[in-house]
């Protein structure tokens, strides 16, 4: 069985809190009927919502502070706390686990509810930090060198990572090839996700990540199992490694992409 530390990361790439956030909005859009939803991160967190017809109308368990009272709160200062409790909620610890429960009561006439747009236009007024477990590292000092021949930086790192991975491998459109220790080999499911959420994340940052990337999740605590992956517009190359080896890593990087000549 795979390492489960490398399986979240796998399984969360390209995941990061802005995205999350977004997954809560689309939740409580595709929420039609009363339901109570409720989303609980990996630490333990949990946001508990009521919600009808896409409008939240009553919060029954938030992160922390107090619960927001519909009924006696200024409209423009509930909008803005739910918001903010939406942002929290995907700001913590991935993975945000979901789950859509019956209502404890049936939803009075009168609850009219903050509706999504709302809630949508206030949560882009809140910033959500960067992934900590994900860094992008893109070859900004020059364009990556031109080959003669059909070596890829992807090939040439899964080449050369051989010296420190623990497993490596290489996808090309065609059956993914895989080396190394078979337990910390992803599944066929896993690995179609894992493609599927970085060809999304290759369209949102087109325009500013033209270049091969190298992309490092770590565990929480620099311990453990750490995967590092680099992409190229043929190939993807990953490489499982012991995370005290993120400088050799960084180094072979550094000399596929020319910045050590």
């Amino acid at each position: 069985m795979m390492d489960t530390n490398i399986l979240d990361m796998l399984d969360n790439i390209g995941r990061s809190s802005v995205a999350r956030r977004a997954g809560v909005l689309r939740a409580i859009r595709g929420t039609v009927l009363p339901r109570r939803l409720e989303f609980t991160a990996a630490n333990g967190d949990v946001l508990a919502i009521e919600v009808s017809n896409a409008r939240v109308t009553d919060v029954f368990r938030v992160r922390s502070g107090m619960v927001p009272d519909f009924e006696t709160e200024p409209r423009e200062g509930l909008i803005g706390k739910l918001a903010q409790l939406v942002s929290d909620i995907a700001d913590a610890p991935a993975p945000l686990e979901f789950v859509s429960l019956k209502p404890d009561a049936e939803l009075e006439a009168d609850d009219v509810g903050v509706t999504l747009g709302e809630i949508e236009t206030a949560c882009a007024r809140i910033e959500l930090p960067a992934e900590p477990i994900v860094s992008v590292v893109p070859d900004v000092e020059e364009p990556a060198p031109q080959t003669t021949d059909a070596t890829s930086a992807a090939r040439g790192f899964f080449d050369s990572a051989e010296r420190f991975a623990q497993a490596r491998g290489l996808i090309d459109g065609g059956d993914p090839q895989f080396e190394g220790d078979a337990a910390l080999r992803p599944d066929a499911g896993l690995l179609a996700r894992f493609m599927a959420d970085l060809t999304g994340w290759n369209d949102d940052s087109q325009s500013e990540l033209q270049q091969p990337q190298l992309i490092v999740m770590r565990p929480s605590g620099g311990k453990g199992a750490a995967v590092a992956v680099v992409q190229d517009q043929e190939q993807t190359a990953i490489a499982v490694h012991d995370a005290r080896k993120l400088g050799a890593v960084v180094g072979l990087w550094t000399k596929l992409s020319g910045g050590d000549s």
